[in-house]
């Protein structure tokens, strides 16, 4: 029976283990730079576990079903670490750990949500390499209320090979602090003075969504804060943290913050944009409206208002009303609802919007349908019919209303 290593991690209250592969932990004092775990005693149920057989590397965690085997031992340790946080998420209730990455720029914090192939992580080092503080290459915390900023307290990883248009002084830095490397990936070790402390907890300044297209000269575009709300909430992983904790903190943080898509070519040319364009910190705040199940007029549909229901107008129509439990934002006439158990988030459309007004009273399939066209009398009323059936649909499914049954004798909700 081969040796088996438990190491407890801070935040995890079951360990990693390692069976025949205990040679891993000698590259973790690069990866965990602030040496966040410690060796424990035998637990049968760890939430990561690593075997090695024949070679290859098995990586299994305590929610997933399936096992991902790895030859090299880079890349086992880079899923690793991405089921660390995966797993810390779980547990943390008090932050959102968002898929992105994010520097330092004259005392605020400048987030990259992950978009596919964009070169985060070595724009990330370039930026490194002229002296901006490192905060994450793929994960970073936000804490819950506050929105204040934390390191996952992980080494920087870069994937190979290094793009042909490397700058001099980044690829000399490259170079020069990496630590350990695979095939695909590699993994720098930063001086401490370059670094943020795992303690710090620093103010969000802004939001870049990256756009990287060959070719293109670096430049910068603000982006409504709509656009840069929708990614991140795409770019979270909380299951376990109620969803109206996460509009409500993301709403803070992009109130916050500056939204900006930079669009480039040369990691070089944009580290320059970015170090001028943030040099100082105007203040702003962006204007953000959040409700709870509050009612009001038909958003977002030009040249309607909604009616009022009079429910007891047609008594035997079937009924549907939005549970008051669910809180919406409403963000640069873009809405987002948290259901009522807090589990899940929804974006909704320019219809789904207008239906969700309409229904801050009882009101039936007919009524919606009939102030639809009215709305739009250049529609046929097959499509309108057809879509606000979806969108029905889509709300009982999720639970987002409810049925209002009407009766001569008896008037009661219902849920489906």
């Amino acid at each position: 029976m081969q040796d088996s290593l438990h190491l407890y991690f801070d935040g995890l209250s079951h360990p990693l283990r390692l069976t025949g592969c205990a040679d891993l932990t000698d590259d973790f004092p690069t990866l965990f730079p602030y040496r966040d775990y410690r060796e424990g005693e035998h637990d049968d149920d760890p939430v990561i576990l690593i075997q090695l057989e024949a070679g290859k590397y098995h990586l299994s965690t305590s929610w997933l079903d399936n096992t991902v085997s790895y030859t090299d031992k880079v890349d086992v340790l880079c899923d690793l670490i991405a089921k660390l946080a995966v797993a810390r998420s779980f547990t943390d209730l008090e932050a959102l750990y968002l898929h992105a990455a994010a520097v330092e720029m004259n005392g605020r914090v400048v987030v990259f949500p992950s978009q596919y192939r964009a070169g985060k992580s070595f724009l990330t080092a370039c930026l490194l390499a002229k002296g901006h503080r490192y905060v994450g290459d793929d994960i970073v915390p936000l804490a819950l209320d506050s929105c204040k900023v934390r390191s996952p307290g992980v080494s920087p990883r870069l994937r190979l090979p290094l793009p042909d248009t490397t700058d001099e002084t980044s690829r000399q830095f490259i170079e020069r602090h990496t630590a350990l490397a695979g095939k695909r990936y590699a993994y720098l070790e930063l001086e401490p003075e370059l670094m943020v402390d795992s303690s710090e907890l620093l103010d969000m300044g802004a939001f870049v969504l990256l756009e990287r297209e060959k070719g293109a000269q670096a430049h910068l575009e603000e982006l409504p804060v709509a656009t840069v709300f929708q990614q991140l909430i795409k770019q979270n992983f909380a299951r376990e943290v109620d969803g109206s904790r996460i509009l409500s903190t993301l709403t803070q943080a992009v109130s916050n913050a500056q939204c900006i898509k930079l669009r480039y070519d040369r990691a070089d040319e944009a580290v320059s944009l970015l170090t001028d364009h943030f040099a100082s910190w105007p203040s702003q705040a962006n204007i953000l409206e959040f409700e709870s199940g509050s009612p009001g007029l038909l958003s977002n549909v030009p040249g309607a208002n909604a009616p009022e229901a009079n429910v007891l107008e047609a008594s035997s129509d079937e009924c549907f009303i939005r549970d008051e439990r669910v809180q919406k934002i409403r963000i640069e006439g873009e809405n987002f609802l948290a259901s009522s158990d807090g589990k899940a988030i929804y974006h909704l459309n320019q219809v789904g919007s207008g239906i969700w007004e309409l229904l801050s009273e009882p009101t039936s399939k007919e009524l919606i349908i009939s102030t639809l066209e009215t709305a739009f009398p250049g529609t046929e009323k097959s499509i309108i019919d057809q879509d606000v059936t979806t969108i029905l649909d889509r709300f009982q499914s999720t639970q987002l209303i409810s049925h209002w049954l009407n009766t001569q004798h008896n008037m009661s909700y219902k849920h489906k």
